[in-house]
């Protein structure tokens, strides 16, 4: 069986009770999971504290996130993240454990992740913001899971 996966991706998603947290700027915990060769070798929680934009993303960086999947976020602290080298993906929503096996899986654009009203609904794909509007369909290898 073929399947989407990340060789070595640090993944954070803002957190609220088992679900993506509604808003980036304001969530008080974030969770930072470690995925090397397909499988997730570690996983923390950490308690964020209320922080201008600019001192949010310095920490966000500094916990080594590589991609963060998020709801809303401010366009001041995304284009922080975004200089820091981090790949912001937002408009997300949903269960976090849902999430993360999708975006894994190379599908976390389906329609039960998707924030309502954040989307196009005519058969066009991408959010309505600017940028690729895809997390998941480009720039991950795929492999055989054993």
């Amino acid at each position: 069986m073929t399947r989407a996966y990340h060789p070595g991706v640090i993944v954070g998603v803002p957190i609220h009770q088992g679900r993506v947290s509604p808003v980036l700027d304001t969530a008080s915990r974030l969770l930072v999971v470690t995925r090397r060769r397909g499988r997730e070798v570690e996983r923390k929680e950490f308690v964020l504290g209320v922080l201008p934009a600019g001192d949010l993303a310095r920490s966000v960086v500094e916990l080594g996130v590589q991609v963060l999947l998020c709801a809303a976020v401010s366009e001041p602290l995304r284009l922080a993240l975004e200089r820091g080298g981090v790949r912001v993906e937002t408009h997300l929503c949903g269960e976090v454990e849902a999430l993360l096996r999708a975006f894994c899986a190379g599908n976390c654009r389906r329609r039960e992740f998707r924030m309502p009203g954040c989307w196009e609904s005519r058969g066009r794909r991408g959010p309505h913001r600017r940028g690729s509007g895809a997390c998941c369909q480009h720039r991950h290898p795929t492999a055989t899971n054993p």
